[in-house]
């Protein structure tokens, strides 16, 4: 999250609520370990925090492939588009991307493919998860 310039407040944010869907869905205690831990090194000063984790810059995030990173981390606890209120999980990921709620509904509504365009930020989401 620290490379799309989300403040260290709005990391923590995401991460606590991320934390307890896990942890209301019962996933196991070293996943909520892992958030915890991170949480703790976000709420550090900022200047130890950045010291080891220097920032990347330069990263675009567009709204298609952000809404859709969110989704598959919603569903992944239980939440989908397809049986859960579309205009709620909007609203939610319009809270903590700063997109536009009406916009993302209609992503949510509408899932086109990704383009060659998102070729960038698909890579950069993909190997953060290795």
């Amino acid at each position: 999250m620290g490379q799309n310039n989300f403040s260290n407040q709005k990391q923590v944010e995401v991460l606590q609520i991320l934390n307890y869907a896990l942890f209301k869905k019962h996933y196991p205690q070293d996943l909520c370990g892992i958030l915890d831990r991170k949480i703790q090194l976000l709420q550090q000063p900022p200047d130890t925090f950045e010291k080891d984790y220097p920032e990347k810059s330069g990263t675009k995030r567009t709204l298609k492939a952000t809404t859709d990173v969110l989704m598959l981390l919603l569903e992944k606890s239980g939440i989908s588009a397809g049986s859960d209120d579309k205009a709620k999980i909007a609203r939610l990921i319009a809270y903590l991307t700063d997109f536009s709620e009406e916009k993302i509904r209609q992503r949510l509504s509408n899932p086109e493919e990704l383009t060659s365009y998102h070729r960038e930020e698909v890579e950069t989401v993909n190997n953060s998860q290795n």
